[in-house]
């Protein structure tokens, strides 16, 4: 029986390719925190990616809770992942990303004792995944270059960040379908529009002729009544994100009847919670995308591996990999233009490089 015998925490900040700009935010590096758990001979890496906006969290209530968990689960058995997994939940019902960083570590550790991927414990097999690739809020002229530069890699699914001002929302998209003619979007406003602000806001796209796979949580995330508004009111696909970050809400906007899909993100939801949304949402008829919030190669290897293992989702926002510049980790998965599959190997296929790990710890 292996039993976890210790997790420790490295706080890291990952500079980006470009500056990330939201309609809630603006970042220059992604602050995350490396989780290690260590059970017998075996070690399992896993991460938790804090946006405060969204999961409430920062690196340093991360860190705080991370030790709060290692109290709770050293000597649990880890054959016994979920037992442990609703122990860290209602041990650190706010830590959200934290838990999930060690959900993934206890994983990646137990796999690897079973000699196994992690999809194959969910019963799934590896596929290759089509990505959409990130726009974030920038000047039109900015937009339709990175445009030019992302088409010629193949990309054809761009999900263009919106909801600051609706002008220069839509000078941003039709600056990229000129970059990347016949190209598809996703339109993520992060909450920054009323109701009726985003059903116009489709529609001026839509008049325009430009083709549209979904709109993501257009309102805020509380507004579950302006949600339906505009599911009832636009002819293409809402989905929630920020209203959808457990199961519980996900129940609660099956109920509403507020949405078409359901965004599932790791550092939302935990690795369990996402298979339970999947469950929830195949019950209920609701599509399923999976999203990535700014993680290395650990947290986007683990979104792909609960994606292969459900082979529930039909829509990927796993693109982090083209967000960063640099990072200590490698392995995990393999990208060719704008696919992914993962590179192989038990539990996650990911190498944390410790020697390079200093030159990326987060310091105040």
């Amino acid at each position: 029986m292996l039993r976890i015998d210790k997790i420790l925490a490295y706080p890291i900040e990952v500079p980006l390719v470009e500056p990330f700009e939201t309609s809630y935010r603006r970042a220059v590096t992604s602050p995350t925190v490396i989780v290690e758990l260590h059970a017998g001979d075996f070690v399992g890496y896993g991460e938790a990616t804090p946006v405060r906006q969204v999961t409430g969290e920062d690196v340093n209530t991360v860190q705080h809770d991370l030790m709060t968990a290692a109290q709770a689960l050293v000597g649990a058995d880890l054959s016994q992942y979920r037992l442990s997994a609703r122990k860290l939940s209602e041990t650190l019902p706010q830590g959200k990303s934290a838990c999930t960083g060690v959900e993934i570590a206890m994983l990646d550790a137990y796999c690897k004792s079973l000699n196994i991927p992690i999809y194959s414990l969910f019963g799934g097999a590896p596929i290759r995944i089509e990505t959409d690739v990130t726009i974030a809020i920038c000047p039109p002229d900015h937009a339709r270059e990175r445009a030019i530069e992302l088409r010629a890699k193949g990309f054809n699914i761009f999900k263009v960040k919106v909801g600051k001002d609706q002008e220069e929302d839509l000078a941003r998209v039709v600056a990229i379908s000129e970059g990347a003619p016949g190209c598809t979007f996703v339109l993520d406003a992060n909450q920054g529009y009323t109701p009726a602000q985003a059903v116009k806001f489709v529609k001026s796209v839509q008049e325009r002729n430009l083709s549209i796979r979904l709109v993501e949580q257009p309102v805020d995330a509380a507004d579950l009544n302006g949600l339906r508004y505009v599911t009832e009111h636009v002819d293409v696909p809402v989905f929630a994100d920020e209203a959808a970050q457990t199961p519980a809400e996900v129940l609660e906007v099956v109920r509403y009847k507020a949405a078409d899909g359901v965004n599932v993100k790791l550092m939302k939801a935990g690795m369990i919670g996402a298979l339970t949304i999947s469950s929830i949402c195949r019950a209920a008829k609701l599509d399923l995308m999976f999203g990535c919030m700014l993680e290395t190669h650990i947290g986007q290897a683990a979104s792909v591996q609960v994606a292969c293992g459900t082979n529930s989702f039909s829509v990927f926002d796993l693109d982090s990999d083209m967000l960063i510049d640099k990072q200590p980790i490698a392995g995990g998965v393999i990208r060719k233009g704008p696919y992914i599959k993962l590179a192989g190997g038990v539990g996650l296929g990911c190498e944390v490089d410790k020697s390079a790990l200093e030159t990326f710890l987060k310091r105040d």
